[in-house]
Order: structure tokens, then C-alpha cells, then sequence
């Protein structure tokens, strides 16, 4: 699985854009591909932070929310 950056290195990707360095500079300043960097300019400009807002929660769907776990549990009674 591809990891994840820190909110706190996106942020510099702005900040540093914003003071004038390129898409290439700041890639090789701060270790990462350009591709990333422009990935994350891109979600800065669409939508005004560095976060996806419609990136869905990694992990498994719940099958049930807690209140049919509740309803659950007085039928059963587990």
C-alpha cells in the first residue's frame, strides 16, 4: 500500500509553492515525485485545503450501524 504524508508536509508544499518554487524544486527539496506534488496542488486549488474532502475511510464498511446493533442484542440477547 502507498503511504500516506502528513497533513504538516502538504501544508509546506503550499507554502513553499507560494514562495515561488517550482513543482520540480520542491519534489527533490522535499524527497517526494513531482506527480505527488502536483497531486496535492491540485486538491489545494479544487478545494481549498490539502485534505479530500470526498476521500472515502480506509478499512471495511460496517455491515450494521449501532443502533441495528442494539436491536440486535435485545433480540438475541448477546
Amino acid at each position: 500500500m502507498a503511504r500516506a504524508f502528513s497533513e504538516d508536509l502538504k501544508w509546506r508544499i503550499i507554502y513553499l509553492h507560494h514562495d515561488g518554487y517550482s513543482r520540480i524544486k520542491i519534489a527533490r527539496l522535499l524527497h517526494i515525485s513531482k506527480r505527488t506534488v502536483d497531486n496535492i496542488l491540485q486538491i489545494y486549488v479544487q478545494w481549498g485545503t490539502v485534505v479530500n474532502p470526498w476521500q472515502k475511510p480506509p478499512g471495511r464498511h460496517k455491515t450494521l450501524t449501532q443502533n441495528e446493533m442494539k436491536l440486535r442484542t435485545r433480540w438475541i440477547g448477546i
